[in-house]
């Protein structure tokens, strides 16, 4: 039925007052009427039906008939209630824009919480903790990978993936470091199929959930020994990361970054060649 508490609530969200509600719900329930009767239908005392009356007429809710006694009609849903939908979404508008300004604005004053870390067993301490913390979405781009971080990187994206968290890779493929050869997307290709291959530059950016990320510089010519000099930048700051995710979508499933590097199989064997 149209005058159930939902309707009327909803019709109240619109500025209507209970009565004013009630009464609106049961014309479009039942059409033209009179006054006792839109009363009496509507639950409302007869002492206040002509001031229930003269509210809705005069925010252009209803028609009054003039006679004895009068027909009141309901203006039509589309008109009646479109026209306040369509104010109350241009105030909404308008206070999403001005408190968008206001938190960019502070957002720009606030120090952004950041740490240098040094040492791979520690960055991939830090990867982990980040990964596990992914609730909405995960990206991986860059181009180095030491052999020993891709064991537990594929079990954060495998668990990841489960949790239901968008996940998209970038690398190139195959990895040289001094030590060896190392098959990315061969690798994350087990795990998960959002991997792609492209030309990416020789820093390993990790974004997590649009409010942290992760960069680290790494050494390509870096023995055991020389990977404790490798360091990383974590930076918490929405804007920031919102700012490497929209870069990195750009590219992300783009043939013009992507170019021949798209077929992977194709990719490592030119390169092994």
């Amino acid at each position: 039925m149209t005058s159930d508490p939902k309707t009327i609530a909803l019709l109240q969200t619109l500025g209507l007052s209970t009565y004013d509600a009630k009464a609106y719900a049961v014309l479009m329930r039942i059409g033209s009427t009179t006054p006792f009767i839109l009363a009496e239908e509507a639950g409302i005392p007869r002492t206040k039906i002509y001031e229930t009356i003269k509210r809705l007429e005069a925010q252009d809710w209803i028609r009054v008939e003039k006679g004895r006694p009068g027909k009141i009609s309901p203006v039509c849903p589309s008109e009646a209630i479109g026209r306040r939908k369509s104010a109350i979404v241009a105030e909404i508008d308008r206070l999403e824009n001005e408190f968008t300004m206001q938190y960019e604005k502070r957002t720009e004053t606030e120090i952004p919480k950041a740490s240098i870390i040094r040492g791979i067993d520690n960055i991939a301490v830090k990867t982990a903790e980040m990964m596990g913390r992914a609730r909405a979405s995960l990206y991986l781009f860059g181009t180095l990978y030491y052999p020993e971080e891709l064991a537990p990187i594929k079990g954060q994206v495998a668990a990841a993936k489960r949790r239901g968290v968008v996940i998209r890779i970038s690398s190139n493929n195959p990895v040289r470091t001094k030590d060896m050869l190392v098959d990315v997307y061969e690798s994350f290709s087990q795990v998960t199929s959002d991997v792609q291959v492209a030309p990416e530059p020789f820093i390993r950016t990790l974004t997590i959930d649009n409010k942290e990320l992760l960069m680290m510089f790494p050494l390509p010519e870096a023995g055991m020994a020389a990977r404790e000099n490798v360091v990383a930048l974590w930076v918490a700051n929405d804007m920031v990361t919102r700012a490497i995710n929209n870069v990195f979508n750009i590219t992300w499933g783009n043939p013009k970054w992507t170019g021949a590097g798209a077929d992977p199989e194709g990719s490592v064997t030119a390169r092994e060649k």
